[in-house]
């Protein structure tokens, strides 16, 4: 789905104001179901303009037949898609259209995601409508609800608090989950230490689990366009965690020892799975080659 703005959006922009807008431009029609949920907001986590999504604690306290057993979880969060918040960078993108994929795609990675649940990816429990009154009028809203994760984001943790054993635990457990994602099908797009979770469950120093949050960037497929690479197989580390694919672009702080020769030990037992033709598609000439010096 392309997000860019086109020029009546910028044109609209003009004429009309924020709240007017989402009013033309509901979200996609989806099948709307007949359970309803009712849920207070306990405390903020991530709200107010210039995100992507409003992201609050919940409680609930009241769910109609077949929701249940909402209320016997504890801590909830909510993820609302609102355009109304959205930042679409001085109208060049389209808010609605940009808001309407994260919503979608996010929904749909969790869906594809059910067996990581609770593990390594918070417990979804479904996406909902929220009508809020403008007037005399309803603007409509979609939210999704997933389990709340206490721990620290990896981009708010200090790398120097954790010894380089446990870097190296912390950067495979990124590795093998990016991995995961790849065999099947899915690309994260936004694997980012914002949008990794640091469980802790002992004084050990080492989490006992990573979480990854945020798949509204999620592409299904393997590249960009959305043309699949031997769709389905597993794409060994040594192939697109390699160095010269500047793997740990937004890990650097954490990574204080030699990547390459460390992914070759760690991987070494997937060789194997590594064809001619995937590595000609996965680390081309072009990117092994040493970097040419010009002279003045």
């Amino acid at each position: 789905m392309d997000c860019v703005g086109h020029d009546s959006d910028r044109d609209e922009r003009q004429q009309f104001g924020p709240v007017d807008r989402c009013l033309r431009h509901p979200p996609l029609a989806g099948m709307r179901g007949t359970s309803s949920v009712d849920l207070e907001i306990r405390d903020t986590i991530r709200v107010g303009n210039n995100h992507n999504a409003q992201l609050v604690l919940v409680d609930v306290l009241r769910s109609d037949p077949g929701l249940e057993w909402l209320g016997g979880e504890r801590r909830l969060a909510a993820k609302i898609y609102d355009p109304l918040y959205f930042d679409d960078d001085d109208g060049y993108l389209n808010p609605f259209l940009c808001v309407d994929k994260h919503y979608t795609h996010e929904a749909h990675a969790y869906a594809e995601l059910q067996d990581l649940q609770g593990r390594l990816v918070p417990k979804y429990y479904g996406s909902y409508s929220l009508d809020l009154c403008v007037g005399s009028k309803l603007r409509h809203v979609r939210l999704i609800i997933i389990e709340f994760i206490p721990g620290v984001a990896m981009r708010d943790a200090n790398p120097a608090c954790y010894s380089q054993p446990a870097r190296q635990h912390i950067m495979k457990a990124v590795v093998d989950f990016e991995t995961t994602l790849y065999t099947r099908n899915i690309l994260h797009t936004d694997l980012h230490p914002r949008n990794i979770i640091l469980v802790s469950g002992s004084d050990s120093g080492v989490p006992e689990r990573l979480v990854f949050i945020d798949f509204g960037g999620a592409i299904f497929g393997r590249t960009w366009d959305n043309s699949n690479l031997f769709p389905g197989t597993y794409i060994s580390p040594l192939l697109r965690w390699h160095v010269a694919c500047n793997p740990t672009l937004h890990f650097c702080d954490w990574v204080n020892w030699d990547w390459q020769s460390w992914l070759e030990a760690e991987y070494k037992h997937t060789a194997s799975t590594v064809t001619e033709e995937m590595r000609k598609v996965y680390l081309p000439d072009y990117l092994l080659a040493p970097p040419q010096l010009t002279t003045n």
